[in-house]
């Protein structure tokens, strides 16, 4: 069994993304995840072969109750406050065991001095600790650590999964579209239909084959989009309704279920549904990662970070009308600006994928023993 530890709610995200690649990765073991009590909600949409409880209160009876009764072979422990007691008995129990994200507020639980012994003492039942800066691998260096059990990765974030596709309908769908400059208005709420018009009416007007290829996020209200663009003065296209790509259509209605991975690889650039008028953003990360880059309106809950982490490289554009919306499109159609800025948000979301390659690795093989260590 490997156990992986949130230690803090700031790092449920990149909890759910490790647990969800042990998984993908594991063909025998089994996946144990604890937080705090008021976290376990955060975790329902894993897989149901992921066990996820409350991790044990800090008392020694306690703690050699829960490994005794779930036995892990190995710790992935994320960040947030350590539990001397819970990591003593990992320690005497020989479970091999790695910290990520490890940051001087938690090395010493209740206490901001720093005392060289009690940072080593903390620590020793890890192998291996990546820390989220250099100031705090400076610190546990300083305080004993021997360096090769130290390595400042910077924080280790969640790793996107690419939503799938089907690779024949994106041949198919890549040859009706040609050459027509597109732009995706992705999971859209059903009152933003009438801005994605106006935006895309100011938009043709400096690129006349300016093709909008729009998904609902209601499936169902497929037909009724398609009406309020033709009303807005559109050719359109309905894919429920079997209509291809064609020529003289100006939009095209893409609702049909589990399609935006083909969406988004085919499309350079996506509107995020849902972040101008409300209802909830998705993740930028999905279309990012299959190559579109972003534009967004200013509601962007409850991916709040993962639009800073993209607007802070400049991988997306923020507007606040559909006025802007439309300059945003024009000015951001030519293939070298969205290649810019799709490229910039994959270097910032991919940028620690190997870390997470060899934690995984390290994991499945219940080695956690640093290179060179007996």
């Amino acid at each position: 069994m490997i156990w992986v530890h949130c230690g803090d709610a700031s790092e449920i995200t990149t909890t759910l993304s490790l647990a969800n690649r042990l998984i993908e990765h594991s063909d025998a073991a089994d996946v144990l995840v604890t937080c705090d009590a008021p976290h376990l909600s955060a975790f329902e949409t894993l897989p149901s072969d992921v066990i996820c409880v409350e991790v044990p209160s800090d008392s020694p009876t306690k703690c050699r109750a829960f490994l005794d009764k779930w036995g892990p072979s190995y710790l992935i422990w994320n960040g947030g406050a350590l539990r001397p007691a819970l990591l003593r008995q990992v320690e005497r129990s020989g479970i091999a065991a790695t910290l990520i994200n490890a940051r001087n507020a938690g090395l010493i639980p209740g206490g901001s001095r720093w005392l060289p012994r009690a940072t080593r003492s903390a620590v020793s039942p890890f192998h291996r600790i990546l820390t989220a800066d250099g100031a705090t691998a400076t610190r546990l260096m300083r305080g004993g650590v021997a360096a090769e059990q130290v390595e400042a990765t910077g924080p280790i974030l969640e790793e996107p999964i690419p939503l799938p596709h089907d690779q024949y309908e994106l041949t198919v769908m890549a040859e009706a579209f040609g050459a027509r400059p597109m732009w995706l208005a992705a999971d859209v709420v059903q009152s933003e239909v009438v801005h994605m018009a106006a935006a895309h009416m100011a938009a043709s007007r400096k690129s006349h084959r300016l093709i909008m290829v729009l998904s609902p996020r209601d499936i169902g209200d497929g037909p009724k989009s398609a009406q309020v663009l033709r009303d807005a003065g559109f050719r359109v296209g309905v894919r429920s309704e079997g209509d291809d790509p064609e020529p003289e259509h100006q939009v095209y209605v893409a609702d049909l279920p589990d399609e935006l991975g083909l969406w988004y690889r085919l499309v350079p650039l996506t509107f995020m549904g849902g972040t101008m008028s409300g209802g909830g953003a998705s993740s930028p990360f999905e279309p990012i990662l299959l190559g579109s880059a972003v534009v967004h309106g200013t509601r962007k809950s409850p991916h709040q970070t993962r639009f800073e982490r993209l607007a802070s490289v400049q991988a997306c554009r923020e507007i606040r009308s559909a006025s802007e919306l439309g300059i945003a499109i024009s000015v951001l159609i030519s293939p070298e600006q969205t290649a810019r800025m799709a490229l910039a948000g994959w270097d910032e979301i991919t940028h620690n994928a190997e870390t997470i390659n060899r934690l995984i690795e390290t994991a499945m093989h219940g080695v956690a023993r640093p290179e060179g260590a007996p």
